[in-house]
């Protein structure tokens, strides 16, 4: 727990003065803010780089899991105080994508869209003004592009996803 407590304290964007985490995931789970988060890796996360292996994100958050194969690793903890399932894809070349669902569901998309709203601002408080189209948020760093949307799933309920890939270079 403490990985995803850990890793996803996004430090990326400043907040002026404050002491509050500065990061999305399972290391903010909505707590204090009354000690200061680990220095940002080139994810934007706490702590982890691209290109970290399963046992680097492991290291972070002992009880996390990893996947038979070390394609995966999966942490189940608070984000934002709120539950949450976050998956960090492993590749050959290392960590490659960052993915958040929050567990709580909402009935309809339009319910999830007030979820949507709130996390947006909460986000855009952290890393700089988004760009969105159709309950999808959009935020660039140097080294990170990252995504908070709401989709339907099979029954047509919303879902509350964060998703962290590596930039593209131009």
């Amino acid at each position: 727990m403490r990985l995803l407590t850990s890793v996803l304290l996004i430090s990326l964007a400043a907040c002026g003065g404050s002491n509050k985490p500065a990061a999305t995931g399972p290391a903010n789970a909505g707590g204090d803010g009354d000690t200061a988060p680990p220095a940002a890796g080139s994810t934007g996360l706490p702590s982890l780089d691209w290109g970290a292996t399963a046992d680097a994100v492991l290291a972070l958050d002992p009880r996390a899991t990893a996947s038979p194969n070390g394609a995966t690793v999966t942490a189940v903890a608070p984000v934002d105080g709120k539950n949450a399932i976050t998956v960090y894809e492993i590749s050959a070349s290392g960590l490659s994508m960052v993915s958040t669902e929050w567990t709580d569901g909402f009935v309809s998309m339009d319910d999830c869209a007030g979820g949507w709203k709130d996390e947006r601002s909460t986000l855009d408080a952290r890393l700089g003004s988004s760009q969105s189209d159709n309950l999808a948020a959009y935020w660039e760093t140097p080294t990170a592009s990252i995504t908070l949307a709401c989709n339907p799933n099979d029954s047509g309920a919303g879902v509350l996803s964060l998703t962290y890939a590596p930039k593209q270079a131009e």
